[in-house]
């Protein structure tokens, strides 16, 4: 589908391109009907003249259509001036040709090349361009025959606007290309960005979990507790396969995290870890129980990486429009490995907090860190729905 649009502008531009070929072309059909009555040579030299003139609108239209594109190059100025002389020659042989066809042999010629520019024109500037080329035309009403002028003039307005409004479709088409790859690429930036925020979610306690039971089973073996070691290698193997399957769930988007079976695994692995873990404070409201259960779920994460607690304690409140969740420790680091300054608390956040803080602030909420002697707090804040508001 990604491919579509930029098929359609390709096509679109290649007709585009052919149909002002064709408009520019138009000299040779109506110049070449004033044969009649006049010499060979009189004939040759308009055939010549006039296939060169149709020659330089096609390289000077293939220019402006490259300018379009932003890919053009400079065109020679030789080539304009060669280009420039034809016209006036062949203007100069439509005086030779019978009275009634000069008008509209002339207004055809100059009609023609300024068709070659139109692709780089606004709509303003091509409307002076149509002005200009019936300015000088207005004497020849006094030698032409005037029913054929206007029609000329018609024929170089109709060229003009014609070649004028396919063009300004194909900018149209360009940019709605541009847009739809910007927005494709965006959507596979923020999967990305989805896909490594839950990723680090996911195995980022995973990780520690399986870290904090293979240190514990190892602890039971040098004591001799053969079966307890054996049962918490047995968690570590099932940890390891629910991986697996957590895998595929980040991948398909299917990952969802529960504030209870956040709550409850933070407690069982932080019980495992031999931490006491505490959770007080008001019912959380189901609109903000996912986005709150990954605060914990990371919160409780770093305690297990960067801390040396003893307590933990998770508490929830509600106040002010907020619903806030805050996760105390009670024996913080003094630096926190893996972690960068905060500059604006103080403190050293993350990338995995720095994350969970954009999916907050996404949400309306807020995320804030900040240590009470050797204790630290994470802080989170969601605004509480509507229902919910005093």
């Amino acid at each position: 589908m990604a491919e579509w649009p930029a098929l359609s502008a390709r096509r679109f531009e290649t007709y585009v391109r052919w149909s002002t070929y064709v408009a520019v072309s138009t000299p040779i059909a109506t110049l070449l009907s004033g044969f009649t009555g006049t010499g060979r040579t009189h004939r040759f030299a308009i055939l010549v003249l006039t296939f060169a003139l149709v020659a330089g609108n096609i390289l000077v239209s293939r220019w402006s259509f490259g300018h379009l594109g932003g890919s053009a190059k400079r065109l020679p100025v030789s080539g304009v001036i060669a280009w420039g002389l034809v016209l006036v020659a062949l203007v100069a042989f439509a005086f030779t040709l019978p009275v009634p066809l000069t008008g509209v042999t002339i207004a055809t010629a100059a009609g023609s090349v300024a068709a070659s520019f139109v692709p780089v024109l606004d709509a303003r500037r091509t409307l002076c361009l149509n002005v200009a080329i019936f300015v000088p035309a207005v004497p020849l009403a006094a030698v032409a025959d005037l029913p054929l002028l206007l029609v000329g003039a018609v024929v170089v307005s109709v060229t003009l606007w014609a070649v004028w409004s396919s063009v300004w479709l194909l900018r149209v088409l360009r940019e709605l290309q541009s847009a739809h790859e910007d927005r494709a690429a965006l959507a596979l930036a923020t999967e990305r960005l989805r896909i490594s925020r839950d990723l680090h979610d996911v195995f980022g306690r995973t990780l520690a979990a399986i870290a904090v039971k293979s240190e514990l089973a190892s602890e039971l073996v040098r004591r001799g507790d053969a079966e307890r070691a054996a049962t918490e290698l047995a968690g570590v193997r099932r940890l390891a396969d629910e991986a697996g399957g957590e895998v595929r769930r980040v991948v398909r988007g299917e990952l969802r995290a529960t504030w209870e079976g956040e709550v409850s695994g933070a407690r069982s692995l932080l019980g495992s870890a031999g931490i006491r873990c505490t959770v007080s404070g008001d019912p959380v409201p189901e609109e903000c129980a996912e986005a709150l259960a990954w605060v914990v779920r990371e919160g409780v994460t770093n305690v297990l990486r960067h801390s040396a607690a003893t307590l933990v304690t998770l508490a929830t409140k509600k106040t002010d429009g907020e619903v806030l969740l805050t996760i105390a420790n009670d024996r913080a680091d003094a630096e926190s490995p893996g972690h960068e300054p905060d500059h604006d608390t103080g403190t050293r956040t993350g990338t995995g907090l720095r994350a969970m803080s954009e999916r907050i602030q996404a949400l309306g909420g807020h995320i804030t860190t900040r240590r009470d002697g050797d204790r630290f707090l994470l802080e989170a804040a969601l605004p509480l729905p509507a229902g919910e508001r005093a």
